[in-house]
């Protein structure tokens, strides 16, 4: 039996659970997680987006290890964030509507585009496919490749391929198939606030310049409260959706009744729910006995016996999806605070994944008999993610805000020498000169470089010319202010 990890997002923190046993394998703290994807996770990292800030965390996935590896800022305020390819790009979606996606090894951000009318609230990908769901009640699906092409596009805005518009209200999450999109075989499904996961078949197509796509409708599934998210099993036959009034399962499969045969006799025959774009399912659902009335996150295990369920104030209950009973409740003080996101994985070699463990065929000597664990981390494929992109695929590092401290002098020599270096009827001072030779030296034989470097020296320019005359009128205002001081302590 493979061992599971679930990892849980909370106000505090975020909490890696074996999932069969319940004991806690790996913490990371020091952010608040937000949302249903407020965090992701890989084999060797996990990276989190701060509720409170636009700011990013990303930790090793160690045993004891607290503290985060890597702490810098979004270049604005993030909402979800999915790894794609196993944790090579690293994809986002900003409050604005935006998309943006990373390479997490260099940290160069590919691409940045709008991509919703509104936030963007869900993130999934398969077969180089991403999709997007947002608050326009939309969900758009785009072909990486095609996206990231700068040469390709140059000016022009990046397109999705197809649109699945169906849903009237906000979506909360997607589930892709992870293969047959690009046979045609590939499913879709789509949860929203308003009610309904739908179900679609995705054909995408490439005709050896771009790529298109075509979405058809074959099912929608009408719940009794909004859907917070869903979860679909890897042969794709159940769905499970958290709800406002709890989990309800959903068989895509049904054995259709024969006249002549019991339902599932030699007559009956399997058939699938749904087909076409008008087709509703509002009573086929079974609903779990949870105790919690509102269930804000769920996930499957790797073989689909297992479910894992979350609901607040921070109950985290796993379920025998054959007899729908409770087997099990993580009891942390952790997850007092609420649960919002839920993700489930094989575990990794460092935490007792199945690469770990050692077999010597049916001779197992003592010593070696029990389940070896891997040495702990000590570096990851992640460097801090810029937050500009660089034409021409220049590197370059992420922008922090940094405070500048001044000393202030009452040396009448430093301040002639300040004055001298400030002067207006010289057009950059000494340190301009020396910084416009620097930048002579590294200058381009490209036009566009030069014009560049003489908008820099220029802005520098201006810029000395506004700090002597902000100086002059501080000069000026402090002379007043001691003079007015002065005199009115002579009058009295």
């Amino acid at each position: 039996m493979f061992t599971e990890i679930v990892a849980v997002g909370t106000k505090h923190g975020i909490q890696v659970y074996d999932l069969r046993r319940g004991t806690r394998l790996a913490q990371g703290a020091g952010v608040s997680v937000e949302g249903r994807q407020g965090f992701c996770l890989t084999d060797t990292w996990v990276a989190a987006v701060n509720e409170k800030k636009p700011v990013c965390h990303v930790y090793m996935l160690n045993r004891g290890d607290t503290g985060a590896k890597l702490v810098f800022p979004f270049p604005e305020e993030i909402l979800c964030l999915h790894a794609i390819d196993g944790g090579k790009y690293l994809a986002a979606g900003a409050k604005s509507g935006r998309v943006l996606i990373w390479a997490t090894a260099s940290g160069r951000l590919l691409r940045a585009w709008d991509a919703h009318y509104g936030a963007v609230t869900s993130l999934a990908s398969s077969e180089g496919v991403l999709l997007s769901g947002g608050d326009d009640a939309a969900v758009h699906v785009w072909a990486l490749s095609q996206a990231l092409d700068q040469a390709a596009l140059g000016d022009s805005a990046v397109t999705p391929i197809v649109s699945l518009t169906e849903h009237t209200m906000a979506i909360t999450a997607l589930h892709v198939a992870q293969s047959g999109l690009l046979s045609g075989r590939g499913r879709v499904y789509t949860a929203s606030r308003d009610h309904t996961c739908k179900q679609w078949r995705l054909r995408v197509e490439h005709d050896g310049e771009k790529y298109t796509g075509k979405a058809e409708l074959l099912a929608t599934l009408l719940y009794p409260a909004a859907v917070n998210d869903i979860a679909v099993d890897r042969s794709e036959t159940r769905v499970f959706a958290a709800t406002a009034a709890g989990i309800y399962q959903t068989n895509l499969y049904a054995y259709k009744k024969a006249s002549s045969a019991d339902m599932q006799g030699d007559g009956a025959e399997l058939v699938a729910l749904g087909g076409s774009s008008d087709a509703v399912f509002s009573e086929n659902h079974i609903q779990y006995p949870s105790a919690e009335a509102s269930v804000v996150a769920i996930s499957l295990s790797y073989d689909g016996s297992l479910l894992v369920s979350a609901a607040q104030p921070g109950a985290v209950r796993i379920w025998d999806t054959a007899s729908r009973q409770c087997m099990r409740t993580i009891s942390d003080k952790q997850l007092g605070t609420g649960v919002t996101q839920l993700c489930t994985r094989l575990a990794p070699p460092q935490l007792g994944g199945p690469k770990a463990s050692v077999s010597v065929g049916l001779q197992r000597p003592e010593v070696i008999s029990e389940q070896a664990i891997a040495p702990k981390l000590t570096s990851i494929s992640f460097a801090p993610l810029q937050r500009l992109a660089q034409e021409g695929g220049a590197r370059t590092t992420t922008a922090f805000e940094a405070t500048v401290k001044a000393r202030l002098v009452d040396s009448a020599e430093d301040m002639a020498s300040f004055d001298a270096m400030l002067n207006v009827e010289a057009p950059y001072g000494q340190t301009a000169r020396a910084d416009a030779w620097l930048l002579d030296s590294l200058r381009p034989s490209s036009g566009s470089g030069e014009k560049q470097i003489a908008d820099v020296l220029q802005q520098m320019e201006l810029l000395q010319r506004h700090h002597a005359r902000t100086r002059r009128l501080n000069d000026e205002l402090y002379q007043g202010a001691v003079t007015e001081w002065l005199s009115s302590r002579q009058k009295n």
